[in-house]
């Protein structure tokens, strides 16, 4: 019989969405000013590191890796609570393996178990994904996550935003869907501007830029990897607006529509892709297109 006390587990981790803000501030006719940073591709963000003999963490939204120019052998950690290209490609990446899991399936591998192996995606608040390897057990009417090799490191089942389930301890194998799924998403670069043309300017009807966003949660989970079809700009500084078409996943409490954001608050929380060569082309085919995905009829992770 297992040793293994409930009352003695650590927390899990708590799935929230990432606050949002749309566009109050008053608006001024100062110029905008540009700046891009290197499109960087899925694998070039993803990296392995082993947390314990049970957990390892592909990605962490907030913790990234450099070269030193002047030192091309040294590579360096980097830190940042704002790098929202990161955190644009974690909600893409979270998306598109969701999409290809199957969520009942997952539940009843975790639920109700006497002791059954697993090994279990997840992504955490700030946008991390790890893999688990565990026994899923029931203990005194609660579902366990216990940590392969212990008998009293647990995550509670409800506190796991779990993305996928497999039978067994296959953690190398899971590590293989999340880097091959990396490879079908668009590279992403720091939010931006640039070709953006102003509210009135010809071509503002023209979808000109697509942004992945992770926006706020009104509903039951988080609006990661949303999509904006950018249309225009409202100059205001340093800081434009930038408006068009806000798509936004099944379940956040969200209806796609037109919308406004800043720039810097898309900067903190998304990032820019090329826009993809099924994307709508105009800001009328992209409200449709959030249609579909508010009616369940389209998936937003199929479009990027």
């Amino acid at each position: 019989m297992s040793s293994f006390d409930p009352t003695q587990h650590p927390r899990g981790n708590v799935s929230t969405g990432h606050a949002g803000q749309f566009a109050i501030k008053q608006q001024t006719g100062a110029e905008v000013s540009l700046g891009t940073t290197p499109r960087r591709t899925g694998l070039e963000m993803l990296k392995t590191e082993q947390l314990n003999r049970a957990e390892r963490q592909l990605f962490n939204a907030a913790v990234f890796e450099e070269e030193d120019p002047d030192f091309p052998s040294i590579v360096r950690m980097r830190v940042s609570a704002n790098h929202g290209d990161r955190k644009g490609f974690s909600g893409m990446l979270t998306n598109k393996l969701r999409w290809r899991s199957d969520a009942e399936a997952n539940r009843r591998m975790l639920t109700g178990q006497q002791e059954r192996k697993v090994t279990v995606l997840t992504t955490g608040r700030a946008g991390d994904i790890r893999i688990i390897e565990g026994r899923a057990m029931n203990l005194q009417g609660k579902d366990y996550l216990v940590l392969k090799g212990s008998k009293s490191k647990a995550y509670t089942v409800d506190q796991l935003d779990v993305i996928d389930v497999r039978d067994g301890y296959d953690a190398d194998h899971m590590e293989t869907i999340v880097r091959r799924t990396a490879e079908t998403l668009p590279a992403t670069r720091r939010a931006d501007v640039d070709g953006i043309p102003l509210e009135g300017e010809p071509g503002t009807d023209d979808v000109n830029a697509v942004f992945v966003y992770n926006g706020p949660d009104f509903g039951d989970g988080p609006a990661r990897g949303s999509v904006i079809y950018a249309t225009d700009i409202t100059p205001d500084g340093d800081d434009p607006i930038i408006n068009g078409a806000f798509v936004f996943p099944p379940g956040t409490g969200l209806t796609s529509e037109h919308g406004s954001i800043r720039l810097s608050d898309l900067q903190c929380h998304g990032g820019r892709i090329d826009v993809p060569v099924q994307s709508p082309r105009t800001f009328a085919d992209a409200l449709r297109t959030g249609d579909d995905v508010t009616d369940g009829i389209a998936n937003v992770s199929e479009l990027y």
